[in-house]
């Protein structure tokens, strides 16, 4: 099980959240308030690490809008739902692999049991969020995927 505290930290912490989380139902708050847009852009750090900026816009813009990110301060709900789903799956597999690097690899390489699909693409809906959680918790222990 991924703490609060953990995914709180891949959205940017206290500093980009506006407050620190201590629990679930902290962060599920934050999210129903909508996330701020700095939590949205240290994801996007977090998953781009090392990439140009050419790649972290692109990405951001695959989940987010060009408008609807320019927009707004604080990301809608359903937006926020997206980014603590995305958050809460990097902090999963960077605690499988205890490698951050090894953590955005898998989150955009294709994967057989995703048809193919990147676990990040498959991730921006609940149900292929379910279906990458599944990959990642056979990892951690220790059954194939």
């Amino acid at each position: 099980m991924i703490a609060a505290q953990q995914i709180a930290e891949v959205l940017g912490g206290a500093a980009a959240l506006g407050n620190p989380v201590h629990d679930l139902m902290e962060l599920d708050e934050l999210v129903a308030k909508g996330i701020p847009r700095a939590a949205f852009d240290a994801l996007i750090e977090r998953l781009a690490a090392g990439a140009d900026e050419i790649t972290r816009v692109s990405l951001r813009y695959r989940i987010i809008p060009r408008a609807t990110y320019q927009r707004s301060r604080r990301l809608n709900q359903q937006h926020s739902e997206t980014a603590e789903r995305l958050a809460r799956i990097y902090a999963k597999a960077s605690a499988l692999w205890q490698d951050d690097r090894a953590a955005q690899r898998f989150l955009l390489s294709p994967h057989p049991e995703l048809r193919g699909k990147a676990p990040l693409d498959a991730a921006l809906t609940e149900i292929g969020g379910r279906q990458v959680e599944e990959i990642i918790e056979r990892g951690m222990h220790g059954l194939p995927g």
